[in-house]
């Protein structure tokens, strides 16, 4: 039997979006902790563009802050990368980084001549219900001519129309609307934008300086995820249904015993084993039919570390809404 924790109630949109892929995984993930031990390169280097964003939001479009930017980007990358895997990475490596935030720079010249930033990296909860809260991180609130809006980064290998459309209904999305709901005018609000970096090898070049035909450099792309009021209800609504799913799943966990022959907690979802790559949990899930039975048996190559979004080592400020 595992005993209920109170960091199990502690929810972010992260941890509903994984329990809505697969409740098993949420299981693995966040009811044991099992986390690779070794770190990811795409969580690791979103992380490290996220600094460096931090750095061009706060002091402008210009070769010193881009300077700045991209040390603090370096350094965070050095921490769980040497140079040894630069060519491992790639596209996700320095090289690119520092060529790209020139490049986001010129396309983006005209950024803060045109809207406010107020607040940069900003967590804390706000509620979905008078007795539950939802936790959050949003990476800057702004204030253009259209209103209050979250600039989001996201970083990718390649920009598709898939790419684009996911954020349209994204359970993370509609918090951060729902984040700006709760601190402006709902009717000010104008929605999300998604800041999506795009990296890419630098390319050969003609003679002449054009590119070849088919390559690409990096590339910067904005999509927009704006829900009305009434689809805002719709999404609290849905946050709702799926954080009793959750809750539901704790209940029928106290109950559970690893004499069982199966587990009923936390069904797996079949359908998910090859999204995005093989699921890492996919060897024991597909063998263990209770997992009850070897939760004292931490996988070779993971360690136990549980996510808590109420520690954000990277938030500038916390707010409770």
């Amino acid at each position: 039997m595992i005993e209920s924790e109170e960091l199990h109630t502690v929810l972010d949109s992260s941890k509903i979006q994984e329990y809505m892929h697969c409740p098993r995984k949420y299981f693995f993930r966040h009811i044991l902790g099992w986390a690779p031990e070794e770190p990811s390169i795409h969580l690791e280097f979103g992380t490290a563009w996220h600094k460096a964003m931090e750095v061009l939001l706060e002091r402008g479009y210009n070769a010193d802050a881009i300077t700045e930017g991209f040390d603090l980007f370096f350094q965070h990358y050095r921490e769980h990368f040497g140079s040894d895997m630069d060519d491992v990475n790639a596209p996700k490596n320095p090289a690119n980084v520092l060529r790209g935030l020139a490049q986001y720079c010129v396309q983006y010249a005209q950024d803060l001549e045109q809207f406010k930033v107020l607040h940069i990296e900003v967590s804390g909860s706000v509620q979905i219900q008078p007795d539950r809260l939802l936790y959050f991180k949003t990476d800057s609130i702004c204030q253009g001519k259209q209103g209050y809006f979250s600039l989001e980064h996201k970083t990718g290998k390649y920009f598709s129309t898939s790419w684009a459309a996911q954020w349209r209904q994204k359970m993370q999305t509609g918090t951060y609307q729902h984040v700006l709901c709760s601190i402006f005018d709902p009717e000010e609000v104008w929605g999300v934008l998604i800041n999506g970096a795009f990296f890419h090898n630098e390319p050969k070049r003609k003679k002449s300086g054009e590119l070849y035909a088919n390559a690409k450099d990096n590339e910067f792309h904005r999509v927009p995820s704006r829900r009305s009021l009434e689809q805002m209800q719709s999404w609290l609504e849905e946050v709702n249904f799926w954080v009793d799913r959750i809750e539901q799943d704790h209940l029928d966990l106290q109950s559970a015993s690893d004499n069982d022959p199966t587990m009923t907690a936390f069904q797996k979802n079949t359908e998910s084993c090859s999204d995005y790559g093989q699921c890492p949990f996919l060897d024991y899930c597909s063998v263990w039919t209770n997992p009850l039975q070897h939760i004292d048996e931490v996988p070779t190559g993971y360690k136990v570390e549980h996510w808590d979004p109420r520690n954000q080592p990277a938030a500038r400020e916390v707010i409770e809404l």
